[in-house]
């Protein structure tokens, strides 16, 4: 499905029905496909929309430039309007798709009504971080591929439970959204990560049920980072997904999905007693 938003067309997919609404957003260089292991076990109990990211999968990507994590929040709550979802939603988001969620929060916070965080961060980058982001944009953009992403992620995306090279399904859908993504989303997409804010005081705000999931061996947002997100939202949780690294949701689906469809249906039974209004 393609939606007209803030000047692109949006890929996304709607399944599912009903309340709660869960609004699957997807990490860098990937998009929406991601979620795919999610979307049989969600779409029984909700209605899901999962998209593309500005720039990402089928989604055009606008004007050049750095694509921020506040241009990807405003995408998404225009998508919203033209769906005409009003209630609020279940935001999950993943590695980038939570930045997105922090700067989401701070744009459209009445658009939330739970949160699941899952393998990423809220503190920015460090020098060297942004320093290593724009060296991946500036080699994505000589070498007009995805392969400077791949090349610096590929190593340190997975658990030790899932040995590289051997044809794993987690590696190979990881590596096809990969390498499906153009040059230019590479390097834009880093460069907007490479912006984004310190979130960390932006937590004790957050008064929505907040679910957080890390898998145990994430070496690229490692577990110490979801434990201070859930330590500093009031209301969070926090699940360490077992023999999984940052692509917990691919690596150890089972897991990963009894976590959120547990917390997805507590969510629905709330809004059923009370749709909240901030």
């Amino acid at each position: 499905m393609l939606a007209t938003v803030n000047g692109i067309r949006m890929a996304y997919s709607d399944s599912g029905a009903g309340e709660p609404v869960v609004l699957l957003v997807h990490g860098y260089p990937l998009n929406r496909s991601m979620w795919d292991p999610q979307l049989g076990v969600l779409r029984s109990i909700a209605r899901v929309v999962a998209p593309d990211l500005r720039g990402f999968g089928a989604s055009e990507a606008g004007p050049p430039g750095p694509l921020t994590m506040d241009q990807h929040a405003d995408d998404l709550a225009a998508l919203l309007e033209v769906l005409e979802i009003r209630v609020p939603v279940v935001f999950c988001g993943l590695s980038m798709g939570g930045y997105v969620g922090f700067a989401f929060w701070r744009r459209h916070g009445e658009r939330v009504g739970a949160f699941v965080l899952a393998d990423t961060r809220a503190v920015p980058d460090t020098p060297e971080g942004v320093a290593r982001r724009h060296v991946i944009a500036a080699e994505a953009e000589l070498s007009q591929s995805s392969r400077p992403a791949i090349d610096d992620m590929l190593p340190r995306l997975f658990s030790p439970h899932l040995p590289l090279g051997k044809g794993a399904l987690p590696e190979q859908l990881t590596l096809g959204m990969m390498r499906g993504s153009s040059a230019r989303a590479v390097a834009d997409g880093a460069r907007g990560l490479a912006l984004r804010p310190d979130s960390v005081p932006d937590l004790p705000s957050i008064d929505v049920p907040t679910l957080v999931m890390v898998g145990e061996h994430d070496q690229l947002t490692v577990p110490a980072d979801s434990e201070l997100i859930a330590s500093r939202i009031p209301h969070a949780r926090l699940v360490k997904i077992d023999q999984a690294g940052h692509m917990s949701n691919l690596e150890n689906p089972q897991a990963f999905n009894d976590a959120l469809v547990d917390f997805v249906r507590a969510s629905g039974d709330a809004s059923t007693d009370d749709h909240r209004a901030r």
